[in-house]
């Protein structure tokens, strides 16, 4: 029919890549340059961690490892910043909380609720003449033990001397910490009075045996 024969298409040949497809030697040193740092930095804290002193404390729950770590920290360590003494202030006041419940408690199971009354009138030293020891007592069973009242709000007026309280609160301590260190202020002159005459009742109990 006259048709002649189809020449193959041609084919555009692929852009060169340049250098035979390896990256441009500024590249290249850079690359190598930062492995040698990361190298040299690990070589420094591996010489770091070396010589390092490392002790393990071994010992049954309560036996003391976790002070002697703290005290470790107290004396060798660095300073504590202000929101670590937050929180510790507000964990302390959270375990005198804790102990006042069971000491309460116990008050009501050993049956010396009514010691309280006659303590109160014992005592010599007087330093309790706004609340009686029983006073005291039933307070804290109803705002801590029982929660038979609402919490006390806590004001100025609870803080010794009227001042501002420098704890406050700390994140770091938990929710409950922190609210039974709202519990401490709002009934520290309370706690006071009765862990002075669980003091007293527990000599005259030692005496007795």
């Amino acid at each position: 029919m006259g048709c002649g024969a189809s020449s193959p298409a041609e084919v555009a040949p692929p852009p060169s890549s340049g250098g035979g497809g390896g990256a441009p030697p500024q590249a290249a040193a850079a690359a190598q340059s930062d492995s040698r740092s990361i190298d040299n930095q690990l070589e420094r804290m591996k010489q770091e961690e070396e010589g390092k002193i490392k002790m393990l404390l071994l010992g049954a729950g309560e036996s003391g490892k976790s002070t002697i770590f703290k005290q470790m920290r107290l004396l060798y360590g660095t300073e504590r910043s202000d929101d670590d003494l937050r929180m510790y202030g507000v964990v302390a006041r959270s375990n005198i909380v804790v102990a006042v419940r069971k000491l309460c408690s116990h008050l009501r199971n050993l049956g010396l609720e009514e010691e309280l009354d006659r303590e109160s009138r014992d005592l010599e030293d007087g330093d309790h003449r706004a609340m009686t020891c029983r006073q005291a007592y039933d307070e804290l069973m109803a705002y801590l033990v029982e929660f038979t009242v609402p919490p006390k709000e806590m004001g100025a007026s609870n803080v010794e001397g009227g001042g501002t309280d420098w704890v406050g609160q700390s994140p770091r301590a938990g929710m409950s910490a922190n609210n039974d260190a709202k519990h401490f202020l709002a009934h520290h002159e309370s706690i006071r009075i009765l862990c002075q005459v669980s003091l007293y009742l527990h000599s005259c109990l030692l005496s007795d045996i």
